[in-house]
């Protein structure tokens, strides 16, 4: 009870700060519909595996755990991701406490990083990058207490964080070259090459990764091919892409907490290594906040680089914005020359960067619980057979899930069987979870250049059974004839299923053709290999 009791006075602040973020991210989890990507990932967590064509199998694994204890719900898929959002807040915390000595100043860091944009989003929604950026943040702080700190016990708990990271995401091998770096460039630290601790960490690390290499290992490097080649391989140079990532950090940092950050690795990197500025804080704190930077800046300047021939996406940069919080706490602190964070609070430019972030944060929150606030023409259709609007994937799944089920149940009847396809992976997994008997939605006739959604190819071997029925469900009018024809020896078409609001627009569309009597010979365009 004293330790209780010890706890609540000490970190009352944080518990506050964790409360308010599990309580918002979760009335924000619980409106919207799922979006494709989610709704992909939980087909995975129904097809348990060491690995995936696309990534690590983590995401997967965390979804399952979760739905089937409480079951298949929108909350459930995303409460995985609301945990792991609440565990990284809690180490932005404790590190920014230890390095920048007061719990406040952990405190302010915290609500720096809760209220990022990015935040919103990865704090929210179901992706890969929750995990990762859990688990690099978790990777960070057992490294500093293993270098700086000297204890050296925490190796081991920055190998089961390296492993958890690559069990994740390809993009937990960016942790290693900053951490690299700083060893090499600082004399004071290159014994560490010389112990055994890193070593066992990277063998640890390893061993939790070999079964996702084994994986590949059967299935002909599939994820492999799909991050060192598919993906990218349409992408050339032009000269607008650096500036899409820029913009795009700009919008997951905010622009004034994304601009400091900028400004504070500079500042930073000029007067901890001046002797001018040697009496900058103390030893243990110019070297945590240097093994920060250099975590922070080495993806920066790679993805900066690489963005003159790739479209950077702004979450790929998702894993360094926790210590980037830290950066930009130590900023403030430096320049305003304060020893107590409360003078903080007076700063101007610190409350124009916490309103314009938390300003963002809450408009993209309004929007994802209101979106028809938007113009007309981002929403409604105008009539069948015409494009639909971005935003209509918001719309008409319950429908199209009771409607999907009716047809199930008149179609399942039929001796010759039935299974059920889609165009795409992100439509095809959205169906599956959203009609109430969750049935296994496969793809027909899938081309080699398709980036995505190979994972589909794997699951549906020996499911499509020759003379079998299907019922196929696209949100666009033709995709059956590429789809279907030449693969059933008759196709019958269904009215279009149309999902309109109480004034009668049309909100969504969705197009439904019977393939009878399946007849085989789809190419089997999973691997290149």
């Amino acid at each position: 009870m004293g330790k209780i009791k010890n706890l609540k006075q000490n970190h009352t602040g944080l518990l506050i700060l964790l409360t308010c973020l599990f309580v918002f991210h979760s009335l924000i989890a619980l409106i919207p519909p799922l979006n494709g990507d989610e709704a992909t990932f939980w087909e995975w967590s129904r097809h348990l595996a060491l690995g995936y064509y696309a990534h690590p199998p983590m995401t997967a694994w965390l979804i399952s755990v979760l739905t089937t204890i409480f079951g298949a719900f929108k909350y459930t898929v995303r409460l995985s991701a609301i945990l792991l959002h609440l565990g990284t807040t809690t180490f932005v915390y404790k590190l920014a406490w230890e390095i920048l000595q007061t719990r406040r100043n952990g405190l302010l860091a915290a609500f720096l990083y809760g209220i990022l944009p990015l935040s919103l989003v990865m704090g929210t929604a179901m992706t890969t990058d929750a995990a990762l950026i859990f688990f690099f943040t978790a990777a960070v702080y057992f490294c500093r207490k293993a270098v700086i700190d000297q204890q050296s016990y925490n190796w081991y708990w920055v190998g089961i964080a390296c492993g958890g990271m690559l069990l994740t995401k390809f993009m937990a091998a960016l942790f290693v070259p900053g951490f690299f770096l700083f060893l090499a460039i600082h004399k004071k630290y290159r014994a560490v090459f010389l112990t055994k601790e890193p070593y066992l960490a990277g063998i640890i690390a390893a061993i939790l990764f070999s079964p996702f290499l084994y994986w590949n290992y059967k299935n002909s490097w599939l994820t492999f091919q799909f991050n060192l080649y598919m993906r990218h391989r349409e992408e050339g140079y032009d000269p607008e892409k650096p500036f899409i990532y820029l913009a795009g950090q700009l919008l997951a940092g905010s622009p004034v907490l994304f601009a400091i950050l900028l400004v504070a690795i500079v500042y930073f990197f000029h007067r901890l290594y001046s002797k001018k500025y040697k009496n900058l804080w103390n030893s243990n704190t110019r070297d945590s906040l240097l093994l920060l930077i250099y975590f922070v800046t080495f993806p920066l300047v790679y993805f900066g680089v690489t963005s003159a021939g790739v479209e950077v996406a702004p979450h790929w940069t998702a894993m360094i914005y926790p210590i980037a919080a830290i950066i930009i706490m130590a900023w403030f602190l430096q320049v305003y020359e304060v020893n107590r964070s409360r003078s903080i609070l007076h700063s101007k430019l610190f409350i124009a960067g916490c309103i314009v972030s938390l300003g963002i944060s809450l408009a993209m929150s309004v929007l994802v619980v209101f979106p028809k606030l938007l113009p007309d023409n981002m929403i409604y259709t105008r009539q069948v057979n015409d494009d639909a609007p971005v935003l209509s994937h918001y719309f008409g799944w319950k429908e199209i899930g009771e409607h999907i089920d009716t047809l199930r149940n008149e179609w399942e009847q039929r001796p010759e069987g039935l299974f059920f396809t889609s165009k795409d992976y992100s439509l095809a997994s959205m169906l599956g979870f959203y009609t109430p008997s969750h049935p296994n939605f496969y793809l027909m006739n899938v081309r080699e250049d398709v980036v995505h959604g190979k994972s589909y190819l794997l699951w549906e071997r020996g499911k499509k059974k020759i003379g079998a029925n299907t019922i196929y469900v696209a949100d666009t009018p033709e995709s059956y004839k590429t789809r279907l024809i030449g693969f059933f020896k008759e196709i019958q078409h269904q009215e279009p299923f149309i999902v309109r609001d109480d004034d009668g627009r049309i909100l969504r569309i969705f197009y439904i053709a019977i393939g009878l009597s399946y007849l085989g010979g789809e190419p089997d365009n999973l691997s290149l290999w």
